[in-house]
């Protein structure tokens, strides 16, 4: 009786010591330097990679859609000196400008919201690791050493919240990297031709509205460069001046229908690449933790009864 003990006393010293070494490495951040020598340093560099080229692609894109607005801006403050048309042309150039000019803003809102994401991710990438490992793995093995000394019968069962919060640990460490990766993967699979077809559409929408500007130089006619003109004559230069604009403008309208779909889809790559895929794991690894929280984790107690 007294062998057998020993031989229980023997094992719960060298559990107990085995558990105090992984404490100790993990307080003291050892254990992290450690898993970054290992294969889990790729599953970390594919999340940070892939954070950092997201970040970039919302850059590149808020650029393109920005620049485009600075050409249109330039056209919309652009005062047309025609008449008798002269006043109706500005009004329909308006009328086409505006809801441009409010979609941009929109498009802004969803780059800050998009871009701030990124950032945040990027940093809880690092909070995860010292909140998984240095501090939460930490908790458990202190929680498992009272646990292998302390009776099962006990108020507390801390082995029970030993194996809870080692899950746990593990959950947050790898959260974020484990996120990433998903949503690198679904943007592969569902977003990334719809992303480069919108910006390269937008790049040539660009291009095009800068190769044909709706206003030119030769739209307005100039009182002075021109002298006394006949009504008649004046009428009809003006008539054919304002017709030439229309057609111009019909051709900016056509442009910027293109403009409105693809910044739309740039919408619903960012916002499902930043903000819903991220939003739904995270959902998704906090029912995880509850579930893990409320259920009872006592192994041991679990193999007691099987045997």
């Amino acid at each position: 009786m007294k062998k057998m003990n020993w031989d229980v006393a023997g094992k719960k010293i060298g559990i107990s010591l085995l558990v105090i070494v992984i404490g100790i490495l993990s307080y003291t951040s050892t254990l992290n330097s450690m898993l970054e020598k290992t294969a889990i340093k790729k599953i970390d560099e594919k999340g940070s990679r892939y954070l950092d080229e997201a970040f970039k692609r919302a850059i590149y894109t808020y650029a393109i859609v920005r620049g485009i607005n600075g050409v249109i801006s330039v056209i919309q403050n652009t005062h047309i000196a025609v008449s008798p048309a002269g006043v109706g042309v500005n009004v329909a150039v308006g009328e086409i400008l505006d809801p441009v000019n409010d979609l941009v803003e929109r498009f802004s809102w969803v780059m800050l919201v998009s871009t701030t994401s990124l950032g945040i991710q990027k940093i809880f990438m690092k909070i995860g690791a010292w909140l998984g490992i240095d501090i939460l793995l930490s908790a458990a093995m202190l929680a498992l050493l009272i646990g292998i000394w302390v009776p099962d019968n006990f108020i507390i069962n801390f082995k029970s919240w030993g194996y809870k919060l080692i899950l746990i640990s593990i959950i947050i460490r790898f959260c974020i990297p484990v996120v990433s990766i998903a949503s690198d993967r679904l943007y592969d699979l569902f977003l990334k031709d719809r992303f480069e077809q919108a910006t390269q559409s937008l790049d040539k929408i660009n291009q095009d509205i800068k190769e044909t500007d709706v206003l030119k130089e030769d739209d307005a006619l100039d009182e002075k460069e021109k002298g006394i003109m006949d009504s008649i004559k004046k009428y009809y230069a003006d008539t054919k001046e304002t017709l030439k604009i229309n057609e111009r403008i019909q051709a900016l309208k056509s442009k910027l229908a293109d403009y409105a779909k693809d910044t739309i889809n740039l919408i619903i790559v960012f916002v499902l690449q930043t903000v819903i895929i991220p939003i739904f794991f995270l959902w998704a690894f906090i029912k995880l933790i509850g579930y893990i929280v409320l259920k009872d984790l006592n192994f041991s107690k679990g193999k007691a009864q099987r045997s």
